[in-house]
């Protein structure tokens, strides 16, 4: 079965799902949370009651061989950009495994654990408490 690539998130409302950003394919992968198999491919997405993942193994791992592997996810529960209101004040979330340990506030550099909405587009992350 092939994975449905760049589609509208929205048509996953609801769903709880684990995110990563897909550096082949230059997108964001969106994994089911429970079966951890790859349901889409989507260039934008929101995320309700949110939670970082970083596998410290995996990290390790990237440290080890200095070569990039799926470690860190965004687990959340997807919605659409219609159930969310104008102009909030996004934060933007940072994780690059040579610099930290877990996703960080890229300003405050203080860890994030969890979010109450998550917008990711591509590389980005932004996010609200």
């Amino acid at each position: 079965m092939s994975v449905p690539y760049l589609i509208d998130s929205c048509s996953l409302s609801g769903k709880t799902v684990l995110i990563a950003y897909h550096i082949p394919k230059q997108c964001v992968s969106v994994r089911d949370a429970t079966t951890r198999r790859v349901i889409a491919y989507v260039n934008d997405i929101f995320l309700n009651s949110a939670t970082f993942i970083v596998y410290p193994k995996g990290r390790e791992r990237v440290l080890k061989e200095r070569r990039k592997n799926v470690h860190a996810f965004i687990r959340g529960t997807v919605c659409c950009k219609e159930e969310i209101g104008n102009d909030l004040p996004w934060k933007k979330a940072y994780y690059n495994p040579y610099v930290t340990e877990t996703f960080i506030d890229k300003i405050t550099l203080e860890p994030l654990t969890r979010a109450t909405l998550i917008y990711c587009i591509g590389k980005s992350v932004y996010y609200l408490h």
